[in-house]
Protein backbone atom coordinates (compact mmCIF):
# COMPACT_ATOMS: atom_id res chain seq x y z
CA UNK A 1 0.00 0.00 0.00
CA UNK A 2 1.07 3.56 -0.64
CA UNK A 3 2.06 5.39 2.53
CA UNK A 4 -0.36 8.24 3.14
CA UNK A 5 -0.71 11.21 5.42
CA UNK A 6 -2.95 11.02 8.45
CA UNK A 7 -5.91 13.38 8.65
CA UNK A 8 -5.57 13.46 12.44
CA UNK A 9 -2.70 15.93 12.60
CA UNK A 10 -2.35 19.59 13.52
CA UNK A 11 0.19 21.93 11.99
CA UNK A 12 2.04 23.85 14.70
CA UNK A 13 4.71 26.46 14.21
CA UNK A 14 6.57 25.12 11.15
CA UNK A 15 8.07 22.65 10.80
CA UNK A 16 6.50 21.02 13.88
CA UNK A 17 3.30 19.01 13.55
CA UNK A 18 1.19 17.26 16.19
CA UNK A 19 -0.06 13.69 15.66
CA UNK A 20 -3.62 13.13 16.85
CA UNK A 21 -4.26 9.39 16.89
CA UNK A 22 -3.18 8.46 20.41
CA UNK A 23 -3.10 10.35 23.67
CA UNK A 24 0.62 11.07 23.49
CA UNK A 25 -0.17 13.66 20.80
CA UNK A 26 3.49 13.71 19.78
CA UNK A 27 4.84 16.98 18.42
CA UNK A 28 7.33 16.07 15.72
CA UNK A 29 9.65 17.68 13.23
CA UNK A 30 10.47 16.08 9.86
CA UNK A 31 12.15 12.66 10.20
CA UNK A 32 11.29 12.35 13.89
CA UNK A 33 9.57 9.15 15.04
CA UNK A 34 6.66 9.23 17.48
CA UNK A 35 6.60 7.46 20.84
CA UNK A 36 4.70 4.60 19.17
CA UNK A 37 7.76 3.87 16.97
CA UNK A 38 5.56 3.41 13.88
CA UNK A 39 4.55 6.97 12.96
CA UNK A 40 6.87 9.61 11.54
CA UNK A 41 6.78 13.26 10.53
CA UNK A 42 7.62 14.50 7.04
CA UNK A 43 7.59 17.97 5.56
CA UNK A 44 4.03 17.20 4.35
CA UNK A 45 2.59 15.72 7.55
CA UNK A 46 2.43 12.54 9.66
CA UNK A 47 2.76 9.15 8.00
CA UNK A 48 2.02 5.68 9.37
CA UNK A 49 5.12 3.64 8.57
CA UNK A 50 3.26 0.35 9.00
CA UNK A 51 0.20 1.34 6.99
CA UNK A 52 -1.36 -1.75 5.42
CA UNK A 53 1.06 -4.17 7.10
CA UNK A 54 -0.28 -7.17 9.01
CA UNK A 55 1.81 -8.83 11.72
CA UNK A 56 -0.53 -11.77 12.33
CA UNK A 57 -3.91 -13.17 11.30
CA UNK A 58 -5.76 -16.10 12.85
CA UNK A 59 -9.25 -17.59 12.90
CA UNK A 60 -10.83 -18.68 16.18
CA UNK A 61 -13.74 -18.12 18.56
CA UNK A 62 -14.44 -14.54 19.58
CA UNK A 63 -14.14 -15.65 23.23
CA UNK A 64 -10.37 -16.05 22.72
CA UNK A 65 -10.19 -12.26 22.88
CA UNK A 66 -12.15 -11.86 26.12
CA UNK A 67 -15.29 -10.72 24.36
CA UNK A 68 -17.81 -13.01 26.03
CA UNK A 69 -21.01 -10.99 25.67
CA UNK A 70 -20.41 -10.16 22.02
CA UNK A 71 -21.77 -12.57 19.41
CA UNK A 72 -21.01 -15.55 21.67
CA UNK A 73 -19.88 -18.76 20.06
CA UNK A 74 -19.06 -17.19 16.69
CA UNK A 75 -15.78 -17.53 14.76
CA UNK A 76 -13.81 -14.33 14.11
CA UNK A 77 -10.85 -13.39 11.97
CA UNK A 78 -8.28 -11.73 14.24
CA UNK A 79 -5.72 -9.47 12.63
CA UNK A 80 -3.06 -7.12 13.93
CA UNK A 81 -0.29 -4.84 12.77
CA UNK A 82 2.77 -3.25 14.34
CA UNK A 83 3.18 -0.77 17.15
CA UNK A 84 2.13 -0.14 20.75
CA UNK A 85 1.37 3.08 22.56
CA UNK A 86 2.79 2.18 26.00
CA UNK A 87 6.54 2.08 26.70
CA UNK A 88 6.07 -0.96 28.94
CA UNK A 89 4.51 -2.89 26.06
CA UNK A 90 7.28 -1.88 23.67
CA UNK A 91 9.81 -3.44 26.02
CA UNK A 92 7.95 -6.76 26.21
CA UNK A 93 5.74 -7.12 23.14
CA UNK A 94 6.72 -8.90 19.95
CA UNK A 95 4.86 -6.50 17.64
CA UNK A 96 6.39 -3.23 18.85
CA UNK A 97 8.67 -2.53 15.88
CA UNK A 98 8.32 -2.98 12.16
CA UNK A 99 10.65 -5.87 11.27
CA UNK A 100 13.77 -5.15 9.24
CA UNK A 101 13.30 -8.41 7.39
CA UNK A 102 11.30 -7.55 4.26
CA UNK A 103 9.83 -11.07 4.20
CA UNK A 104 7.97 -10.31 7.44
CA UNK A 105 6.47 -7.07 6.13
CA UNK A 106 3.29 -8.55 4.78
CA UNK A 107 0.72 -6.28 3.18
CA UNK A 108 -2.93 -7.24 3.54
CA UNK A 109 -5.54 -5.16 1.78
CA UNK A 110 -8.79 -4.50 3.70
CA UNK A 111 -10.80 -5.97 0.82
CA UNK A 112 -8.77 -9.15 1.11
CA UNK A 113 -9.37 -9.28 4.86
CA UNK A 114 -13.12 -9.07 4.30
CA UNK A 115 -12.92 -11.76 1.63
CA UNK A 116 -10.96 -14.10 3.89
CA UNK A 117 -13.52 -13.57 6.66
CA UNK A 118 -16.30 -14.55 4.27
CA UNK A 119 -14.37 -17.51 2.86
CA UNK A 120 -13.58 -18.86 6.33
CA UNK A 121 -17.18 -18.34 7.48
CA UNK A 122 -16.12 -15.83 10.12
CA UNK A 123 -18.97 -13.82 11.60
CA UNK A 124 -16.69 -10.89 12.33
CA UNK A 125 -13.25 -9.31 12.25
CA UNK A 126 -11.30 -8.14 15.29
CA UNK A 127 -8.13 -6.03 15.45
CA UNK A 128 -5.76 -7.36 18.12
CA UNK A 129 -2.05 -8.17 18.73
CA UNK A 130 -1.08 -4.49 18.38
CA UNK A 131 -2.59 -1.13 19.37
CA UNK A 132 -5.27 -0.03 16.85
CA UNK A 133 -4.77 3.70 17.50
CA UNK A 134 -1.24 3.76 16.06
CA UNK A 135 -2.48 2.02 12.88
CA UNK A 136 -5.44 4.39 12.67
CA UNK A 137 -5.73 4.76 8.90
CA UNK A 138 -5.43 1.05 8.17
CA UNK A 139 -7.79 0.09 10.99
CA UNK A 140 -10.41 2.61 9.86
CA UNK A 141 -10.31 1.20 6.33
CA UNK A 142 -10.50 -2.33 7.71
CA UNK A 143 -13.49 -1.61 9.94
CA UNK A 144 -15.34 0.20 7.16
CA UNK A 145 -14.75 -2.54 4.59
CA UNK A 146 -15.64 -5.43 6.90
CA UNK A 147 -18.75 -3.68 8.21
CA UNK A 148 -19.85 -3.10 4.59
CA UNK A 149 -19.57 -6.86 4.13
CA UNK A 150 -21.91 -7.44 7.09
CA UNK A 151 -19.15 -8.66 9.40
CA UNK A 152 -19.18 -7.44 12.99
CA UNK A 153 -16.09 -5.48 14.03
CA UNK A 154 -14.19 -5.15 17.28
CA UNK A 155 -10.93 -3.85 18.73
CA UNK A 156 -8.67 -5.11 21.50
CA UNK A 157 -7.03 -1.98 22.85
CA UNK A 158 -5.40 -0.19 25.75
CA UNK A 159 -7.89 2.62 25.14
CA UNK A 160 -5.04 5.12 24.79
CA UNK A 161 -6.54 6.75 21.70
CA UNK A 162 -7.89 10.24 21.14
CA UNK A 163 -11.54 11.17 20.95
CA UNK A 164 -10.97 12.12 17.33
CA UNK A 165 -9.71 8.61 16.62
CA UNK A 166 -12.59 6.82 18.33
CA UNK A 167 -15.07 9.05 16.52
CA UNK A 168 -13.65 7.94 13.18
CA UNK A 169 -13.69 4.29 14.26
CA UNK A 170 -17.13 4.53 15.82
CA UNK A 171 -19.15 4.63 12.60
CA UNK A 172 -18.02 1.08 11.80
CA UNK A 173 -17.27 -0.35 15.24
CA UNK A 174 -19.40 -2.81 17.21
CA UNK A 175 -17.27 -3.82 20.19
CA UNK A 176 -14.16 -3.06 22.22
CA UNK A 177 -12.16 -5.10 24.70
CA UNK A 178 -10.29 -2.49 26.75
CA UNK A 179 -7.52 -3.30 29.18
CA UNK A 180 -7.65 -1.02 32.20
CA UNK A 181 -4.51 -1.77 34.15
CA UNK A 182 -5.08 0.08 37.39
CA UNK A 183 -6.99 2.87 39.07
CA UNK A 184 -4.07 4.83 40.46
CA UNK A 185 -1.39 7.15 39.08
CA UNK A 186 1.58 5.25 40.48
CA UNK A 187 0.25 1.85 39.49
CA UNK A 188 -0.45 2.93 35.92
CA UNK A 189 3.01 4.48 35.69
CA UNK A 190 4.56 1.20 36.79
CA UNK A 191 2.43 -1.08 34.62
CA UNK A 192 2.19 0.99 31.44
CA UNK A 193 4.80 3.74 31.64
CA UNK A 194 2.27 6.58 31.46
CA UNK A 195 1.18 9.31 33.87
CA UNK A 196 -2.10 10.40 32.31
CA UNK A 197 -4.49 7.46 32.19
CA UNK A 198 -7.92 8.90 32.92
CA UNK A 199 -8.36 9.73 29.24
CA UNK A 200 -8.69 5.96 28.73
CA UNK A 201 -11.81 5.99 30.90
CA UNK A 202 -13.23 8.89 28.90
CA UNK A 203 -12.69 7.04 25.62
CA UNK A 204 -14.44 3.92 26.95
CA UNK A 205 -17.43 5.89 28.19
CA UNK A 206 -17.64 7.90 24.97
CA UNK A 207 -17.55 4.74 22.84
CA UNK A 208 -20.37 3.29 24.90
CA UNK A 209 -22.57 6.38 24.97
CA UNK A 210 -21.91 7.91 21.54
CA UNK A 211 -21.40 4.80 19.42
CA UNK A 212 -23.24 2.12 21.42
CA UNK A 213 -20.18 -0.12 21.38
CA UNK A 214 -20.24 -3.27 23.45
CA UNK A 215 -17.49 -2.68 26.01
CA UNK A 216 -15.77 -5.40 27.99
CA UNK A 217 -12.98 -4.64 30.45
CA UNK A 218 -9.92 -6.69 31.37
CA UNK A 219 -7.64 -6.06 34.35
CA UNK A 220 -4.63 -8.14 35.29
CA UNK A 221 -3.99 -8.17 39.01
CA UNK A 222 -0.45 -7.53 40.30
CA UNK A 223 -0.25 -7.92 44.09
CA UNK A 224 1.05 -4.81 45.80
CA UNK A 225 0.62 -2.73 42.65
CA UNK A 226 -3.01 -2.52 41.56
CA UNK A 227 -4.90 -4.76 44.00
CA UNK A 228 -5.57 -2.39 46.90
CA UNK A 229 -9.16 -2.24 48.12
CA UNK A 230 -9.35 1.44 47.15
CA UNK A 231 -8.30 0.71 43.58
CA UNK A 232 -10.63 -2.26 43.24
CA UNK A 233 -13.62 -0.37 44.63
CA UNK A 234 -12.78 2.68 42.53
CA UNK A 235 -12.55 0.79 39.26
CA UNK A 236 -15.60 -1.38 39.98
CA UNK A 237 -17.65 1.71 40.85
CA UNK A 238 -16.49 3.51 37.73
CA UNK A 239 -17.47 0.55 35.51
CA UNK A 240 -20.86 0.33 37.18
CA UNK A 241 -21.61 4.05 36.88
CA UNK A 242 -19.97 4.94 33.56
CA UNK A 243 -20.55 1.79 31.50
CA UNK A 244 -23.40 0.09 33.34
CA UNK A 245 -23.77 -2.90 35.67
CA UNK A 246 -24.10 -5.31 32.74
CA UNK A 247 -20.55 -4.54 31.56
CA UNK A 248 -18.41 -7.70 31.76
CA UNK A 249 -15.20 -7.36 33.77
CA UNK A 250 -12.51 -9.99 33.17
CA UNK A 251 -10.14 -10.17 36.12
CA UNK A 252 -6.94 -12.12 35.47
CA UNK A 253 -3.84 -12.95 37.48
CA UNK A 254 -1.03 -10.79 36.15
CA UNK A 255 1.54 -12.51 38.35
CA UNK A 256 1.96 -16.19 39.07
CA UNK A 257 1.33 -17.51 42.54
CA UNK A 258 -1.27 -17.66 45.25
CA UNK A 259 -1.16 -13.92 45.99
CA UNK A 260 -2.38 -13.08 42.48
CA UNK A 261 -5.11 -15.73 42.68
CA UNK A 262 -6.23 -14.28 46.02
CA UNK A 263 -6.33 -10.83 44.44
CA UNK A 264 -8.61 -12.10 41.67
CA UNK A 265 -10.98 -13.65 44.21
CA UNK A 266 -11.07 -10.42 46.22
CA UNK A 267 -11.81 -8.33 43.12
CA UNK A 268 -14.71 -10.57 42.12
CA UNK A 269 -16.24 -10.34 45.58
CA UNK A 270 -15.93 -6.56 45.83
CA UNK A 271 -17.15 -5.99 42.26
CA UNK A 272 -20.31 -7.98 42.89
CA UNK A 273 -20.91 -6.02 46.11
CA UNK A 274 -20.59 -2.79 44.10
CA UNK A 275 -23.27 -4.04 41.73
CA UNK A 276 -21.54 -5.50 38.67
CA UNK A 277 -23.49 -8.42 37.24
CA UNK A 278 -20.78 -10.20 35.26
CA UNK A 279 -17.32 -10.58 36.77
CA UNK A 280 -15.17 -13.34 35.30
CA UNK A 281 -11.91 -14.89 36.46
CA UNK A 282 -9.19 -16.53 34.35
CA UNK A 283 -10.95 -19.87 33.77
CA UNK A 284 -12.15 -20.29 30.19
CA UNK A 285 -15.12 -22.49 31.16
CA UNK A 286 -17.28 -19.97 33.00
CA UNK A 287 -20.92 -19.90 32.02
CA UNK A 288 -22.99 -16.72 32.00
CA UNK A 289 -26.06 -16.58 34.23
CA UNK A 290 -29.01 -14.22 34.28
CA UNK A 291 -28.44 -11.55 36.92
CA UNK A 292 -32.14 -11.68 37.85
CA UNK A 293 -33.22 -15.33 37.93
CA UNK A 294 -29.91 -17.21 37.68
CA UNK A 295 -30.80 -19.13 34.52
CA UNK A 296 -27.90 -20.13 32.27
CA UNK A 297 -27.65 -17.77 29.31
CA UNK A 298 -24.36 -18.91 27.75
CA UNK A 299 -22.85 -22.29 28.50
CA UNK A 300 -19.06 -22.55 28.20
CA UNK A 301 -17.53 -26.02 28.17
CA UNK A 302 -14.46 -25.72 25.93
CA UNK A 303 -16.67 -23.70 23.58
CA UNK A 304 -19.47 -21.18 24.03
CA UNK A 305 -23.09 -22.08 23.34
CA UNK A 306 -26.11 -19.80 23.73
CA UNK A 307 -28.74 -21.74 25.64
CA UNK A 308 -30.99 -19.24 27.41
CA UNK A 309 -31.43 -16.11 25.29
CA UNK A 310 -34.28 -14.80 23.20
CA UNK A 311 -32.62 -11.96 21.37
CA UNK A 312 -30.78 -9.99 24.09
CA UNK A 313 -33.21 -11.11 26.83
CA UNK A 314 -33.21 -13.99 29.27
CA UNK A 315 -35.51 -16.66 27.86
CA UNK A 316 -36.68 -17.57 31.36
CA UNK A 317 -37.59 -14.22 32.95
CA UNK A 318 -37.24 -11.71 30.10
CA UNK A 319 -34.55 -9.61 31.81
CA UNK A 320 -32.31 -7.67 29.41
CA UNK A 321 -28.90 -9.33 29.49
CA UNK A 322 -26.80 -6.75 27.67
CA UNK A 323 -25.38 -9.50 25.45
CA UNK A 324 -24.98 -8.36 21.85
CA UNK A 325 -26.09 -10.74 19.12
CA UNK A 326 -27.03 -8.36 16.30
CA UNK A 327 -24.93 -6.08 14.11
CA UNK A 328 -27.75 -3.55 14.06
CA UNK A 329 -27.04 -0.84 16.62
CA UNK A 330 -29.94 0.36 18.72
Amino acid sequence: MTIRLTTLAEQLEPPRIRCGVCQWRCELEPDQIGRCLVRSATTEGIVALADGLASAATVGPIEDHRLWHFFPGTPALAIGGWGYAFPADQQRGQYARIPEDEARRRSLDPDRVASVALERLCRGVIWTYSEPAVAHEYVTDLLRTCRANSRYTALVTTGFMTMEAIDQFGHYLDGMQIEIRAFDDGAYRRLAGIDHWRGILEVAQHARERWNCEIEITTRMHPGVNDSVDQIQGLASWIQQALGPQTPWHVLAGDAGTAAAASVARVRKIAREVGLHYVYGPDANQSTFCANCGATLIERKNSARVVGLEGPNCATCGTLSGIRTSIFKR
